[in-house]
């Protein structure tokens, strides 16, 4: 989490029982908590990532998540890394890319599949351009680094990375401004020249102020959760076999309505909380008071006050799922 005063702190999110909670408990040798990892943080944007390479992929690992942190610095991008529990260690915060925007959107995922994050950046001009992580810096690709054109902001408002085809590499889910959602795929170096891209879903209009994207029901590909003007969040499978078009697409109505009562300012954070490969979901509401929901066959499971409420007085800027290594 960011305080205002740009320190950062870490909880880590402990199993008592049955229970999970960021409260500490003596009983279960829980004595510390709210760790503080960083100081100095006022950055303009804030991306964490995979951005160190491992042996092995945890089962953790998810679009979104990280174990490391880049940041925008005016318009260079600076690499924090994250070890032994902490930011504050020696020889991190260099520069690994110069003439980025904060006025840009940014997208990191396993973009290339070479076992670390990467980034997909889309420019005011609506060009998405892809800049491989190499573990050190920033690849720049020169002529090849604009991997897809017409991506406009104001026709395509919404755009999240998954695992849409199951794939070795990420695609893009994009919702238009009619509330039609497409597919464009993505082959480890470009979207272009990869054949037209396909309707998957329609009717995601300006009733829907949040998306939650992820295996929500682990049949391998992502799906997503809306929250709609009602306060309520509604599930979207996506996975379901067209055979007249061929590939996958959403499933059909009716959808189900998996939790309720849930606030459009309060912040939201998707992670795998519980156990690894399986979503839940973390929420600050308006009194700075953290709710735990997991997720189960029916829906987000509205847990008793003891169990729902984890953590209190976090009056935070941001908050990140974070899985050190």
């Amino acid at each position: 989490m960011r305080e205002d005063n740009g320190n950062l702190k870490w909880y880590p999110f402990f199993k008592q029982g049955t229970k999970h909670t960021f409260y500490t408990s003596k009983e279960y040798g829980h004595h510390q908590t709210g760790f503080k990892v960083g100081r100095g943080f006022h950055f303009d944007k804030y991306l964490p990532g995979y951005w160190q390479p491992v042996p092995a992929k945890e089962a953790h690992r998810r679009i979104g998540g990280g174990s490391d942190l880049v940041v925008l610095d005016d318009d260079d991008l600076k690499y924090y890394r994250f070890e032994r529990r902490t930011f504050m260690v020696d020889d991190t915060g260099d520069k690994v890319g110069r003439g980025f925007s904060k006025e840009w959107d940014y997208y990191v995922a396993e973009w290339t599949n070479n076992g670390t994050s990467d980034l997909l950046v889309r420019d005011d001009d609506g060009h998405l351009r892809l800049f491989p992580w190499n573990g050190e810096e920033f690849k720049d690709l020169g002529g090849d680094e604009k991997v897809g054109d017409g991506f406009h902001q104001d026709k395509y408002p919404h755009i999240f990375p998954g695992y849409w085809r199951g794939k070795t590499h990420p695609d893009l889910l994009v919702r238009e401004e009619n509330g039609d959602l497409w597919l464009y795929a993505f082959d480890g170096k470009t979207f272009k020249d990869q054949g037209k891209p396909k309707k998957l879903g329609r009717g995601f209009d300006d009733r829907f102020s949040h998306y939650f994207v992820d295996n929500w029901i682990s049949n391998g590909t992502p799906d997503i959760i809306v929250r709609n003007d009602d306060d309520d969040l509604i599930l979207y499978p996506y996975g379901l076999f067209d055979e007249d078009k061929d590939y996958h697409v959403f499933a059909d109505p009716p959808y189900k309505r998996v939790g309720r009562g849930f606030k459009q300012d309060w912040k939201y954070v998707v992670g795998h909380w519980e156990k690894p490969s399986t979503p839940s979901l973390l929420v600050c509401d308006d009194n700075n008071k953290m709710r735990f929901y997991p997720f189960g066959q029916n829906g987000f499971i509205d847990l008793e006050n003891d169990e729902k409420y984890v953590g209190e007085g976090w009056d935070f800027t941001h908050f990140w799922d974070f899985y050190p290594l």
